[in-house]
């Protein structure tokens, strides 16, 4: 696979900006600094892209955003911290919707011929060479809960440890028998989730059969589906685990339409902390992830990569893994008053408070 402006930027240890200007021929570079960047362009046998190098001077103020869907609670979490982001730098946003489905990229094209200076992909199914191809023309791509190796930039949460956090409570409460309702298979999140809990199983030498996995996609509605399947298993699963808190609610309206209580019946538990973790019945035990500073972080990075020719930025990172948290409620059958209060959340803007990185 070529060489990237990333690689050669990471080989000689000088910022995106400073590679630019040396292939390029523009402004002054410390002579040791630019033999040091000629040495890695040659030992990596890279070729900057003429037409990256004719549209390095055009800027458009703008960073393209692209994510599964507007209306969901999730990605519009994303979404602000992005739009938080490019506001603070004094850009503009323009945001595009493409559905879950491997292999439609309709709106990379459209990006990446000049109406925006970066962009970034929130769990998108790409390739490594698809993305290559639109940053060797000169324009940054930051991954989001998405990650294709390469030396692409990817911000995603600690999929694998909140995973084992949740399944050790649920052992902890006695549960031994799980089921684990899936996101899409494409992406890491998910895959990272079900190893954690596959993991802290086989360790305590429990199994975690093919059919007590039931495959939903995230989305509104398929964690009902998922959870009837799991529901007509004998023996049913003591406790499930679902990959979100759209599916976990679902799953809750499910195990409820069967005539379950929940979690005395079954015990259902999720991933995010979103609004709607709080508002189920039972309030859901979950792990929270901070999705504002995935968002928030990623437009950063993109857009301090996208100015990159003021050398400012530090060599980029390949991949950054924030924390996550278990916040338990009473889905897992844990009382009220177990963990301390958890206040209701009266609006949008008192979530994504919690999530803002500080100022300055």
């Amino acid at each position: 696979m070529a060489a990237t402006i990333f690689d050669v930027a990471r080989h000689a240890g000088v910022s995106i900006g400073t590679v630019s200007r040396v292939t390029n021929n523009r402004d002054r570079v410390h002579p040791e600094t630019r033999e040091r960047v000629l040495r890695a362009i040659r030992e990596l046998n890279y070729r900057p892209n003429p037409v990256a190098r004719g549209l390095a001077g055009q800027q458009t103020n703008t960073l393209g955003l692209v994510i599964p869907q507007v209306n969901d609670p999730f990605f519009f979490q994303i979404v602000r911290g992005v739009e938080d982001a490019a506001s603070d730098a004094g850009y503009n946003l323009l945001i595009a919707s493409q559905p879950q489905q491997p292999g439609e990229h309709k709106y990379l094209s459209f990006f990446h011929r000049g109406h925006v200076d970066a962009m970034v992909l929130v769990a998108i199914d790409v390739r490594a060479d698809e993305v290559q191809a639109i940053t060797d023309r000169g324009l940054p791509i930051i991954l989001v809960q998405q990650d294709v190796g390469a030396n692409i930039p990817s911000f995603l949460v600690d999929n694998y440890y909140g995973a084992r956090a949740m399944t050790e409570h649920l052992l902890e409460h006695g549960y031994r028998r799980l089921g684990y309702i899936a996101g899409t298979d494409y992406t890491p999140d998910n895959r990272e989730r079900l190893r954690g809990m596959r993991d802290v199983l086989s360790a305590h030498g429990l199994p975690l059969p093919d059919d007590h996995i039931a495959h939903g996609n995230y989305l509104r509605d398929s964690g009902f589906h998922a959870m009837q399947k799991l529901l007509a298993l004998s023996p049913r699963p003591e406790a499930v685990f679902a990959a979100n808190d759209q599916m976990a609610a679902d799953a809750i309206m499910a195990a409820q339409a069967a005539g379950l209580s929940v979690p005395d019946d079954i015990a259902v538990v999720g991933f995010d902390d979103g609004p709607v973790a709080r508002y189920t019945n039972p309030p859901l035990t979950t792990v929270s992830q901070p999705v504002y500073d995935l968002g928030w972080q990623a437009a950063r990075l993109a857009l301090e990569v996208s100015r990159a020719d003021r050398d400012t930025l530090p060599v980029t990172p390949r991949l950054v893994q924030l924390p996550t948290t278990l916040v338990v409620r009473q889905s897992c059958g844990c009382p009220p008053s177990y963990g301390g209060s958890d206040p209701a959340v009266s609006s949008w803007d008192s979530v994504l408070a919690e999530h803002r990185p500080p100022t300055g």
